[in-house]
């Protein structure tokens, strides 16, 4: 039985602060048109998102600065794209 089963599909449920030191990395395929697309930030922290497609009917996403504001994942490629993917990584 999934955890999430009264929100919405992509409704965020919950909301944690991050630690400092992660950062995430934005990627797109070879040849994608890049022109005008911040590149990622800083993790500044985690949302519970609901997804009926994931097991346990929710995913942990992050939370990160990106031209002057917060973003999650699902923000950013309704904004620029879905081509888009992202990993979090240690900030250098």
């Amino acid at each position: 039985m999934p955890i999430m089963t009264d929100a919405a599909a992509g409704s965020i449920v919950g909301v944690l602060p991050a630690f400092d030191g992660l950062m995430v990395q934005v990627s797109a395929p070879s040849g994608t048109d890049t022109t005008g697309v911040p590149p990622g930030g800083g993790v500044v922290g985690w949302v519970l998102v609901s997804d009926p497609e994931t097991a346990g009917g929710a995913r942990v996403d992050p939370v990160f600065l990106a031209d002057g504001r917060a973003w999650t994942p699902d923000q950013y490629r309704a904004a620029y794209g879905q081509q888009f993917t992202f990993r979090v990584d240690r900030a250098h």
